[in-house]
């Protein structure tokens, strides 16, 4: 995209600010990993990724180690449609598992999902590991994977798997109906 995704506008608002907005709805506290952006937001909780520079699965560890509860949604800030009904649903299914997620025609959704900390010591084995990939990592955990003939039948639509990686992915989904 040529700037940081988080301070794009979309609908009236930047990208973390949506995410913010909806996150709210189902979570308390949000906690932030902005990566290797050093970011401050008042009355927000913002946390370093667990090592620099290494992509989602960082993210993922440091707000494993911040979360003051056994679970923690996880969304990426390029997903313009995260459905917080959605992230309660996962919430609701994930039981004694260490990750919930959605398969989709594209396979697993690793961002927007819900994690236990009990995949803490996994995930952190899987930062010193050459491929930091939170698929990976789902693969070998002991995942809940709502298929997605349970979570379309449940009522929701695909659009929280739509992500903006280009200038062209924003320009297309501006020019649909607000959401």
């Amino acid at each position: 995209m040529g700037v940081d995704k988080a301070t794009i506008t979309f609908e009236g608002v930047t990208l973390l600010g949506r995410a913010l907005t909806r996150m709210d709805s189902v979570c308390d506290p949000v906690l932030i990993a902005a990566g290797d952006i050093p970011l401050t937001i008042a009355d927000r909780h913002s946390i370093p990724d667990a090592v620099r520079r290494a992509g989602p699965l960082g993210g993922l560890v440091g707000a494993l180690r911040a979360s003051p509860h056994r679970l923690l949604a996880v969304v990426a800030v390029d997903l313009p449609w995260i459905d917080p009904m959605l992230i309660r649903m996962l919430a609701a299914r994930i039981g004694d598992h260490d990750v919930a997620v959605c398969e989709t025609s594209r396979g697993i959704e690793p961002l927007h999902a819900v994690y236990s900390t009990s995949l803490l010591e996994a995930a952190e084995s899987a930062l010193a590991r050459p491929d930091r990939s939170l698929r990976r990592l789902i693969e070998e955990a002991d995942s809940l994977r709502l298929a997605e003939s349970e979570w379309r039948d449940a009522g929701f639509s695909d659009n929280f798997t739509r992500n903006l990686n280009s200038p062209n992915d924003l320009a297309e989904v501006s020019q649909q109906p607000p959401r």
